[in-house]
Parts: C-alpha cells; structure tokens; sequence
C-alpha cells in the first residue's frame, strides 16, 4: 500500500474536505444576497428609485471582481514577502476577506444610503477576495483526479447555504429587516475563517 492510500492521508483528506466545505458553506450565502435581494433591499429599504437602483447597484459587482484579483495578490504575496506556505497564504487571504466582511454588519444601520452601497460593495469585494482563494485550495490540497469530485461537493455545500440562508430572508424581512441578516452575513465568514484555520491539515 503505498503512502497515498493509508488510512492516514484518508482521515487527512476528509478533514481537508470539511476544512473547505463548511467555509464555502457560510460564505455563498452573501454573495446570493448581493444577487438577489440587492435591488430589492434599495428600493424598499432605502427608497431607491428604478434610475437610482440602475445607477448603484451594480458597484459590488464591480468591486467583487476586483476582490478576485486582490484574494489572489494576498496569496502571493504572503508567500513571497512572508515565507508562509502555500495553506498558510490561502488561509490569510480568506482571513483577510472576512475581517473585511465585518462592514456588511453596519450596512442596514448607517443613516446614509450611499454609505450603505459602499459597505454592500465592500462585502461584494471581501466575499470574492475569500471565495476564490477556498476554492482554489481544492487543487492545492487534493490530487488531480480528486480536485474535480472535491470542489464540485464543496460547491453544493455553497448553494446548500445560499438555499438555507435565502429562506428566511424572504419570510422574515418584511417584521424584522435585513440588518439582522446583515450582521449574521458579516460573521459566517470569520467563523469560515477559524474553520479552515482549526481543520484543514496541510499535506506536506
């Protein structure tokens, strides 16, 4: 039995699994609320009309794009100015994303309503500077044949969280509002943070 297939590098791998699962898991949902309660939030929230929805609701879509860019500059960087390993950087650049993702919690209370597109656009950032670096620790932790299976489950885990947080969005906004649920937005992510911390074991 070669080393690969111990029962040891087996228990390795189903931690590593759950290490990316669950932090996909709490993650997804903010981006399901960026997408799709968004326009909704602004106009029955922040009394946004059809121009000024067109006008500002794009802008955490943009800075998510630019959050994919930046998840990946940190990973980089980390491991050649730090020294740390390929894990360590990928679980700094996600815990670089959830400290940032704490500003989502103060959106559904700052007065201005600018200030909150800025905060919804910092979430949209933080949650794609995360996001791809989990993702990408897939190829980094399992083999080849395995990288397709592992980051297709943690996918489903993803939309499961999205699913289940969506639920009780569209139930419950109308009685309580949407900062309840921005502030449970703005901790999954540092729970995400300690879960691949605590969990995920590198190979090497």
């Amino acid at each position: 039995m070669s080393e690969k297939e111990t029962p040891e590098r087996s228990r390795h791998a189903q931690r590593n699994f759950w290490g990316i699962a669950l932090p996909r898991f709490l993650a997804d949902p903010a981006w399901g609320t960026l997408t799709f309660w968004l326009p909704l939030y602004l106009s029955s929230v922040r009394h946004f009309d059809l121009k000024q929805i067109a006008l500002f609701a794009w802008m955490p879509f943009v800075a998510a794009d630019f959050g994919c860019l930046f998840g990946g500059m940190i990973s980089m960087s980390l491991q050649r100015y730090a020294r740390t390993s390929l894990i360590d950087a990928r679980r700094g650049a996600f815990t670089v994303g959830a400290c940032m993702m704490l500003g989502v919690g103060f959106a559904g209370s700052v007065r201005s309503p600018y200030l909150a597109i800025a905060l919804l656009s910092l979430a949209g950032f933080a949650h794609q500077t995360l996001s791809v670096t989990v993702i990408t620790m897939a190829s980094d932790l399992f083999k080849r044949t395995e990288v397709a299976t592992v980051a297709g489950m943690a996918g489903t885990f993803g939309n499961a969280g999205l699913l289940i947080f969506s639920l009780p969005i569209g139930g419950l906004v109308a009685t309580i509002g949407y900062t309840p649920f921005f502030i449970c937005l703005s901790l999954l992510d540092a729970i995400g943070a300690v879960i691949l911390w605590t969990v995920v074991r590198d190979a090497r």
